[in-house]
């Protein structure tokens, strides 16, 4: 059974206090959406008319968003829903009332891996981002990439209990530079697929050791105009896909040890890194504003999920930046 997530009148002591500049930094992200949309595809979760009364379900989801754009973890969190204003209104939580703590929503973002929702939830988010022509859908392109993300647990070693200390789902992801030089990550690699514009369509999570072209067609739209992507995804197979979808070929092409490139393909691949490189801006935000550069949870699936919600947060951050640069014309949205 779940409380009303409707904002109480008794949030503040005064409309003076809502209207702080300081607690106005969301309002942008809080008018993005019909927030109503994502409660209703959340509703299989906490759905028993007995027990205690849990949270709303949004008051915990807009909980774990804060908690990414924040880079924050669940103890954070929990002591910040406690006694930052700005997090409070945002998540429709009451002074004088008591607020998550860490297990409950550690608990509910395990409940939203359960229900595997978080794909749904971003199909939702990017339909209405759509609706309001902030994500382009005519013409679009797809941008693929990955990048590596350290295991929480990636020492070597074995706890007081005799297990591995070591994330076992996690893999060492091996990269070469330009001049040849090999760094080594154990962990996992995050894949994505955007836009022109960095919003993401796709998001993907494996072990490090995984290559990234494995991850091509569940990165693949399917309907887009182009598909870039690094030499990593040049293969004959990528070529012959693209070509039966009318998808245009914009993936670089790859030189092999007795059979360099021509200086058509190298020029060919630099034209394409200008729009290519577009696909690396998520893992920008990712590492150095949200503060991802290990991974917060063990296990593979853990961390499907958890970065799904990444990417989710990330175009809700950007979809607020956008109608405040650009003003876009949104729907009525109801309720």
């Amino acid at each position: 059974m779940q409380r009303s997530f409707e904002v109480q009148r008794e949030l503040f002591v005064s409309s003076v206090d809502l209207d702080h500049p300081a607690l106005c930094e969301l309002d942008g992200t809080e008018a993005v959406l019909d927030w109503g949309k994502l409660e209703g595809l959340m509703s299989v979760i906490y759905s028993s008319d007995t027990g205690r009364s849990s949270y709303p379900s949004l008051t915990l989801f807009r909980a774990l968003l804060l908690g990414i754009w924040y880079g924050q973890s669940d103890v954070q969190l929990s002591k910040s829903l406690a006694r930052d204003l700005l997090f409070r209104k945002f998540c429709h939580l009451e002074l004088g009332h008591e607020t998550p703590d860490d297990s409950t929503i550690c608990r509910f973002r395990d409940e939203l891996r359960k229900a595997d929702l978080w794909e749904v939830l971003m199909g939702e988010v990017n339909r209405q981002l759509e609706a309001q022509n902030i994500i382009m859908t005519q013409g679009r392109i797809n941008i693929v990439d990955a990048t590596p993300i350290e295991a929480a647990q990636s020492g070597s070693g074995n706890t007081k209990s005799g297990e591995a200390k070591r994330d076992a789902d996690a893999g060492w992801h091996v990269k070469a530079n330009s001049r040849g030089i090999k760094t080594s990550t154990y962990g996992y690699s995050v894949h994505v697929g955007v836009d022109e514009d960095g919003f993401i369509h796709r998001s993907s999570v494996t072990a490090g050791n995984v290559h990234d072209s494995v991850e091509r067609d569940r990165l693949l739209l399917g309907d887009e105009a182009q598909f870039y992507g690094d030499a990593a995804y040049s293969s004959a197979a990528t070529r012959d896909k693209l070509e039966r979808l009318c998808i245009e070929d914009k993936v670089q092409r790859k030189g092999y040890r007795n059979r360099s490139l021509s200086p058509e393909d190298e020029e060919r691949n630099a034209e394409i890194a200008v729009t290519r490189s577009g696909g690396e801006r998520p893992f920008a935000v990712y590492k150095c504003q949200y503060g991802l550069r290990r991974t917060r949870l063990m296990g593979l699936a853990k961390n499907l999920s958890f970065f799904g919600m990444v990417a989710i947060a990330h175009n809700i951050k950007k979809a607020a930046k956008f109608l405040q640069l650009y003003g876009i014309r949104k729907p009525a949205f109801a309720g």
